[in-house]
């Protein structure tokens, strides 16, 4: 017969359990038992503790290091691998959430504020912080409401908010909530997505059709009632008709060159390829303007004086469109003659000089006529700004030059500057990167370095 193996868990395997137990309690805690121990026998052999005392204060720590609940190392291991993954989890999070473009940040159920992305430093400055409730840093009723919506278990729809610190921007504001078993207290997502771009878009398309319509409008005014005159009570005078052509024939020709600066500022708006690009003599360029032009400064009684010994090289070429370029010039010297032909004289002056530590050619036309107003300089490139508009419309301006050499010379990364002081002035003053066949070579063979 085979004899049946002793049962577990019997009386002598629970005293083996428990003394296991405490072995391994005392080697777990026997750092701190022998310093008490030390420290204890120390003081009632210095005196300072009575023997009695030092052994039940011995016999004390003894108990408690029998007793104290120990962690074994496989939970130990354990507890340290959650640790590093809860971790990793968390700077996850942070990772990605500070990798978004537009702010972001956590909420808990009370509206605190648990964490927020670099995003919202840089779109509402120091004002947004950890433990903060974002319930008293928005002012927007809109956007409270949608929080507060959420954070009573409601799914409200994105609201818009306009915040006008540190500096105005229009946001969608969304808040969704988040499951609890993956992100724990941070059961809200607040985000924020830019509209600012798009609204400032929106803004300028409605104030340039108003203006292109006001603009319109005026010259269609006075035709309608030319031709109203001269098709009733003047039909048969004369008198009326040689006085009313040469007004209505202005009033087109005025309507035309609004038409075509529009076409021209739409077509640059919208060619965003430089395929058409070609190295340019620039020097080529100021001389056919400065013909085409000398004619027009002579009616005005303005004389154009050129120095050209700075640019006029064989190598001095910028890269463009020479189409464009003339059209970039002859808006500039044009506005010098309709604006500042009191001062009699025009100077047109051509560089090669380094700008900003690239090889530029730079061209700066100067007049001596009234000047320009400080306050007005930083708004000059604007759609149909004018310092004057009676003196401008007058002088059969549109108030689109200076905006169609803007984007002209964004195409070209060049740049306008304008200097100027009342009575003594104006100078506007282009910059080109030069182009060379070496710097082509060196690209080229960068380039091929590059696909080895």
């Amino acid at each position: 017969m085979v004899e049946d193996p002793p049962a577990d868990g019997g009386p002598q395997d629970e005293r083996e359990g428990f003394l296991h137990a405490l072995k391994r309690r005392l080697f777990s805690n026997r750092f701190p038992l022998g310093g008490s121990l030390l420290l204890f026998t120390a003081l009632a052999a210095s005196g300072l503790l009575h023997w009695s005392v030092a052994f039940t204060c011995m016999a004390a720590m003894w108990a408690i290091s029998m007793f104290a609940p120990v962690r074994s190392s496989k939970e130990r291991r354990a507890e340290l691998s959650h640790r590093s993954t809860v971790e990793m989890d968390v700077a996850r999070t942070r990772v990605v959430i500070d990798s978004l473009p537009n702010p972001v940040m956590l909420l808990d159920r009370r509206g605190t504020i648990w964490q927020v992305n670099r995003a919202c430093g840089r779109y509402f400055g120091d004002t947004l912080e950890q433990g903060a409730s974002a319930l008293l840093r928005f002012r927007s009723p809109e956007l409270l409401s949608m929080i507060n919506e959420a954070l009573a278990g409601g799914a409200p729809r994105p609201v818009e908010v306009v915040e006008r610190y540190p500096i105005e921007r229009w946001f969608e504001a969304t808040v969704v909530g988040l499951p609890a078993e993956a992100m724990g207290e941070a059961s809200f997502l607040l985000h924020f997505r830019d509209l600012s771009e798009i609204r400032r878009i929106d803004r300028m398309r409605s104030d340039f059709i108003a203006n292109a319509s006001h603009e319109l409008r005026t010259p269609l005014a006075s035709l309608s009632g030319f031709i109203e005159t001269l098709s009733g009570p003047a039909r048969n005078d004369a008198a009326a008709r040689d006085r009313f052509f040469p007004i209505m024939k202005e009033q087109t020709d005025r309507m035309s060159r609004l038409i075509d600066d529009l076409l021209s500022l739409s077509r640059l708006e919208t060619a965003l390829a430089n395929t058409e690009f070609e190295p340019v003599d620039i020097v080529e360029v100021l001389r056919h303007v400065r013909a085409s032009l000398t004619p027009t400064a002579g009616e005005a009684g303005v004389e154009l004086i050129e120095d050209f010994s700075g640019v006029d090289a064989e190598d001095c070429r910028v890269w463009g469109s020479r189409d464009e370029l003339i059209q970039v010039f002859s808006n500039l010297i044009e506005n010098a003659i309709r604006y500042a032909a009191t001062g009699k004289q025009i100077d047109i002056l051509g560089e090669r000089l380094p700008v900003s530590g690239v090889d530029s050619i730079r061209v700066t036309i100067r007049d001596y006529g009234p000047g320009i107003e400080e306050d007005h300089i930083p708004r000059l490139t604007e759609r149909f700004y004018r310092v004057d508009v009676e003196s401008s419309r007058a002088k059969k301006g549109t108030g689109l030059g200076l905006a169609i050499v803007k984007h002209i010379l964004t195409r070209h990364v060049g740049r306008l500057s304008i200097t100027s002081a009342v009575g003594k002035g104006a100078s506007f003053i282009v910059t080109i990167p030069a182009w060379s066949e070496k710097s082509v070579a060196a690209s080229t063979n960068s380039k091929e370095k590059s696909k080895t």
